[in-house]
């Protein structure tokens, strides 16, 4: 198959390999306040908005191997940021849940994070902004649904 340069496809895959290198280090090299990497942050804000959520779920809902997960899930333990409690419908079942402490940490991390972007598109206008954020939301949607349809 030729490549088609002018193709909107094109575009949309060659911007969105830049667009995560060029993200993911912007933010590393302009890292203000309290951070820590992406996995932990992703884990420690499902577990905000879901509540106890076992390994398993977590696995699915991240495309993640349970085994990679669990290191996670160690990892986060030792640093005191989730426990451990019986699943009440299942005992042979563990839930994670936030520490005490974590969801003011989490809460220190995302606004690092958004001051990190509020600086890095200053010279945006909000309406720009805002289709962006709405397009990103829009294909993160579209690209669940597609991972969720085909497991």
């Amino acid at each position: 198959m030729d490549r088609n340069d002018n193709s909107p496809f094109s575009l949309i895959e060659s911007q969105i390999s830049l667009f995560i290198r060029r993200a993911e280090a912007a933010r590393l090299s302009n890292i203000m306040g309290k951070e820590m990497d992406r996995s932990s942050y992703l884990i420690l804000q499902h577990l905000e908005k879901a509540g106890p959520t076992g390994i398993k779920t977590l696995s699915t809902t991240f495309q993640l191997d349970i085994s990679t997960v669990s290191r996670q899930i160690t990892a986060l333990e030792a640093k005191g940021l989730i426990s451990r409690l019986t699943d009440p419908y299942d005992a042979r079942i563990s839930l994670l849940q936030l520490t005490e402490d974590a969801p003011s940490l989490l809460a220190e991390v995302r606004e690092s994070r958004e001051a990190f972007f509020k600086d890095l598109l200053n010279d945006w206008s909000e309406e720009d902004i805002r289709t962006f954020g709405t397009l990103l939301l829009k294909f993160n949607e579209t690209a669940e649904q597609r991972i969720r349809a085909r497991a």
